[in-house]
C-alpha cells in the first residue's frame, strides 16, 4: 500500500512541476508578445461642407484590438482634451495621437467627443450632440501593426447634411466616417 501512495504522491508531483512548467511558458511569452512595441499615428481631416465652423473637443481616444482588448492613445494636447475645428482640416489633416501600443491586429477606434458646436454662417451656434458621444471608426481590413513598425491611419469624418441637423429638435452630429490604412 505505501508503494501505491509513494507512487500517487510521485505522480501528484510531477504533475504539479508540468503545470508550473506550462504556466511559466504563457507567462513568458505574453510578456514577450506584449513587449513587442509599433507606432500608431491617428490623423483626421475633413469634407467641405455649408458652416463657418464645426468645433470639436475629443477627450480621449481607444483602439480595440483583435483578442477585444482596449488600448487607450495618447491626445497630442495630454492632458488637455484636444480642441479642433473640423472644417479648418479640408484637404489637410491634423495629428490626433502617435503612441506606442502592442504589435498586433485592430479593429476599431473610438474617440469620446466632449463637446461639438456648429457656426452657421448667420453667425448662430448650435451646440451638436454626438449618439453616444463616442464617434466609432471600424478598421475595415484590419490594421496590423508589426512589431517595431509605424503605421498612420487617417480618419475622414463628413458631417452629414447639417441643415436638417439644424431643423431637427436634438442637434445631432452623426458623421460619416473613413478610415483609410496604406
Amino acid at each position: 500500500m505505501s508503494n501505491g501512495i509513494k507512487r500517487v504522491g510521485l505522480f501528484g508531483v510531477t504533475g504539479i512541476l508540468v503545470a508550473i512548467v506550462i504556466i511559466a511558458g504563457f507567462v513568458i511569452g505574453s510578456t514577450y508578445l506584449s513587449s513587442a512595441k509599433a507606432t500608431l499615428t491617428i490623423q483626421i481631416m475633413d469634407a467641405p461642407v455649408a458652416l463657418d465652423h464645426l468645433n470639436v473637443t475629443i477627450d480621449w481616444v481607444r483602439i480595440q484590438g483583435q483578442d477585444h482588448n482596449w488600448y487607450n492613445l495618447t491626445l497630442k494636447t495630454d492632458p488637455e482634451p484636444f480642441y479642433f475645428d473640423l472644417l479648418a482640416l479640408q484637404n489637410v489633416s491634423e495629428t490626433l495621437s502617435v503612441t506606442k501600443i502592442p504589435a498586433g491586429n485592430y479593429t476599431m477606434i473610438w474617440m469620446h467627443v466632449l463637446t461639438a458646436n456648429a457656426t452657421y454662417p448667420d453667425g448662430t451656434d448650435k451646440p451638436l450632440t454626438v449618439p453616444s458621444d463616442t464617434v466609432k471608426v471600424l478598421l475595415k481590413p484590419h490594421l496590423t501593426l508589426e512589431s517595431g513598425g509605424q503605421v498612420t491611419v487617417l480618419i475622414d469624418l463628413q458631417p452629414e447634411d447639417l441643415k436638417s441637423i439644424a431643423i431637427s429638435q436634438h442637434l445631432n452630429l452623426r458623421p460619416v466616417i473613413k478610415a483609410v490604412i496604406p
